[in-house]
């Protein structure tokens, strides 16, 4: 019904609305220097699972066109066994081509700031975007560029369904300025 990439991306939103809801267990990993030198402390993954709210500027519509993106997200973060850290991530990018049907190619940085003070700048060149069932599913992958983990590979997974009317929202010319969702972060040495 909806092809091997379909399942592959109805697998990834089933697997992150669970973590987000806490029914998966937090990575094991850990950070014994908290990232103070710029590394990981030669530890296992970091996982974020969070609630974002994102902006479109201009809004979505039917009509394909460039669209500046920008996304506020609260996290909880496992940095090693049994232990939690809050953060919260500030998102802005590209997508062109964009519409109310889906993003494309979206692309763009995120400053990341957790709790204890560090923070985690990360730049996402290019990433992939599907709708299924009405929900927008974006997998970006990226690198920490500087701070908390630098060098580190970065997987930012997103699902996202508007937060006003759709499709009326889309047929107007504001179009969907604004979406809510669930957010998962891995960050890989």
């Amino acid at each position: 019904m909806f092809g091997k990439r379909g399942i592959g991306v109805a697998s990834v939103s089933l697997a992150l609305i669970a973590s987000c809801l806490g029914w998966a267990a937090p990575a094991a990993g850990a950070h014994d220097d908290h990232g103070a030198h710029g590394g990981h402390g030669g530890h296992g993954p970091v996982t974020c699972q969070g609630r974002e709210s994102t902006t479109y500027s201009p809004g979505l519509t039917l009509t394909p066109q460039s669209v500046g993106i920008r996304a506020a997200t609260a996290y909880t973060c496992s940095d090693r066994p049994g232990h939690t850290i809050a953060a919260t991530g500030s998102a802005n990018g590209r997508s062109p081509e964009s519409t109310c049907l889906g993003l494309h190619a979206p692309a763009g940085h995120e400053v990341l700031r957790y709790g204890d003070g560090s923070v985690s700048e990360i730049s996402y060149p290019v990433g992939n975007a599907e709708r299924v069932l009405g929900v927008n599913t974006v997998m970006l992958k990226g690198v920490v560029v500087a701070g908390r983990d630098k060098g580190a590979e970065a997987e930012r997974f997103v699902e996202v369904a508007p937060a006003q009317g759709l499709p009326l929202a889309c047929l107007t010319p504001e179009g969907v300025r604004r979406s809510t969702g669930v957010t998962q972060l891995r960050i890989i040495p």
